[in-house]
């Protein structure tokens, strides 16, 4: 497998299916290894799901329980995101997939 941000040499990819608390954790757990991770999510957004009442009751800003997966992830080199919208063939077109 070629790596094109390398110039060409070989890194694992590791790829996440889900933007929850473990596919996040999972990415940034990955931040220093050698590998590519690819995060993928029905949304471009994680909400943080025990608040959601909150806001319902107007007790809390939307913004305050929900933060875009990109900044969460954007310090990090060796990560990129995709929104998934349950086509298989754009995700494995994504990844890189040969199956």
């Amino acid at each position: 497998m070629l790596n094109r941000s390398t110039g060409g040499t070989a890194r694992p990819r590791v790829v996440i299916v889900g933007g929850g608390f473990g596919g996040l954790s999972a990415a940034r757990a990955l931040a220093r290894a050698p590998v590519d991770v690819t995060l993928i999510d029905r949304h471009n957004y994680h909400l943080f799901q025990p608040l959601l009442y909150q806001v319902a009751t107007a007790g809390l800003a939307p913004n305050s329980i929900a933060a875009p997966i990109r900044a969460i992830l954007r310090r990090q080199a060796n990560a990129s995101r995709y929104h998934g919208d349950g086509d298989r063939n754009r995700c494995r077109q994504s990844v890189g997939a040969d199956r």
